[in-house]
């Protein structure tokens, strides 16, 4: 079993017979399987997709088949010592890996996850946690069942609004009125002689029975899992008895859910919510299935881009902030047309208001605001250049290009101090307007220097208050 976080990068570490390896009492990597297993892993995405046979990926980047999920390299230095390079790339998760088990968390903690995960979901008033899990009893920590459960969760909640998909369906009646037809054989069968009832066909529309257990079903999972993560199902109390009141004794097997799926009552659209609420029912009863047969050979991958969801996260905080701008997400743009090195290029998020343009670029990287004085830097080369480029197309495009920069999950206090050193008034320190700035969303404690910043904090008000924020500085750039 290897656990470790995503973004984790070590290099030239000396492997001795330590089982776990801690930076900072945060970042940790730590395996149970033997040396020889893990040495020289590497493997990406499109390794993922060949090797895992119940794979889910989550928040996909359709260009992403070469991002590394995890590489380790054991080797001996000139000295003969044995030392390791180690690093993970933007996924979390947990699957099986050439027979080793290997389960990625978050690197932050389940709070911030779950607020990503509701502003993708256009969920933006949340002052409870769904899930609280006890992160500092157990490092092992399914982060996939968290993910997977929230989805679930948020999608039943909205789509249950809506009332359970109904159906047209044939109702057998025997009473002293006529519906719909007579239905000739149990009428000669029963009501000759007649003795006042007659027996009768209608089509009626009845709630969808299958969708009723399936939904009862992955349900029942979420609530039979809280020993691991305690559920808090909030405004689920009345549908879960709802649907335990109307559920069936049906067994429900891989090609009942197939079949949920396919139903008739989905065709309409005002049910489509119900669609992604029986995605995620559909994964949780299989993952559960799997688990419960220990002679399965077949195993579970579930994958979360986390660097997307942060990117979509970002892009939904400015969108529904700043109304008065367009807010794209990764508009494409042709560069070159016709030409043999014609390319596109896709900035992560542009705001345009007129002839006024901000072009921002999102990245889920470790940020300590490290640069030359340290002599590490946290802002890549390449991300630097990058987004340059974006600002000039569109300053060569005769836009009024008000800002560009750089937005990261911030594990540093942004104060007075540390806004003057991440703030550029001057693009290129010319004689300009346009502004320059790495900023974005604080996920640390207010703790002091000596500290790192590192600490975190568990409070979803927290990461609310420093949204808000963070909004704040990004709207006083776009005035000015």
């Amino acid at each position: 079993m290897i656990t470790t976080v995503d973004n984790f990068h070590l290099e030239n570490h000396t492997f001795q017979k330590e089982k776990e390896i801690k930076i900072d009492d945060d970042y940790f990597f730590k395996y149970t399987s033997r040396l020889k297993d893990i040495k020289n892993l590497n493997l990406t995405l499109e390794d993922f997709k060949k090797s895992v046979d119940n794979k889910f990926i989550l928040f996909e980047d359709k260009n992403s088949k070469n991002d590394l999920i995890i590489s380790i390299t054991v080797y001996k230095d000139s000295n003969g010592i044995e030392r390791c390079n180690i690093q993970t790339g933007p996924y979390i998760g947990k699957f099986k890996y050439n027979g080793t088990d290997i389960n990625i968390q978050t690197r932050f903690p389940s709070v911030f996850m779950e607020r990503m995960l509701n502003i993708a979901n256009d969920v933006y008033i949340d002052d409870k946690l769904i899930f609280e899990a006890n992160e500092k009893k157990s490092k092992e920590f399914n982060y996939s069942k968290f993910i997977i459960y929230h989805l679930f969760i948020r999608k039943l909640e909205k789509a249950f609004l809506l009332n359970i998909p109904k159906m047209y369906r044939s109702v057998n009646n025997h009473g002293c009125k006529l519906k719909g037809k007579i239905d000739i054989p149990n009428f000669i069968k029963k009501d000759i002689p007649f003795k006042g009832k007659i027996s009768s066909i209608s089509r009626e529309q009845k709630e969808s029975q299958i969708i009723i257990d399936i939904l009862y079903k992955a349900l029942s999972i979420v609530e039979k899992q809280s020993k691991e993560i305690t559920v808090g199902v909030r405004n689920l109390t009345n549908i879960k008895y709802y649907l335990k009141q109307n559920k069936s004794n049906r067994f429900i097997s891989k090609f009942t859910v197939e079949k949920a799926m396919n139903s008739k009552a989905l065709l309409n659209p005002i049910y489509y919510p119900y669609k992604k609420a029986l995605k995620y029912a559909k994964l949780i009863i299989e993952s559960d299935s799997l688990e419960e047969d220990k002679g399965n050979k077949h195993t579970f991958g579930f994958l979360v881009n986390i660097s997307r969801l942060f990117e979509i996260y970002i892009f939904k905080l400015l969108k529904s902030k700043f109304e008065d701008w367009k807010v794209e997400h990764e508009p494409e743009i042709s560069l070159y047309k016709g030409k043999f090195y014609e390319r596109k290029i896709k900035p992560d998020i542009v705001l345009e208001n007129g002839e006024k343009v901000a072009v921002f670029d999102v990245k889920y990287k470790k940020m300590l605001l490290r640069g030359t004085n340290e002599g590490i830097w946290d802002l890549d080369r390449e991300d630097f250049f990058q987004i340059h480029t974006y600002m000039c197309y569109y300053k060569n495009k005769g836009k009024n290009v008000v800002a560009g920069g750089l937005l990261y999950p911030i594990e540093k206090k942004l104060d007075k101090y540390n806004k003057y050193r991440c703030h550029s008034d001057n693009w290129f320190d010319g004689e300009n307007s346009t502004k320059f700035i790495v900023d974005g969303i604080e996920v640390c404690d207010d703790v002091s220097e000596k500290d790192k910043g590192l600490r975190r904090n568990n409070s979803p008000k927290k990461i609310i208050e420093r949204e808000k924020v963070f909004l704040n500085r990004i709207e006083e750039i776009l005035k000015d």
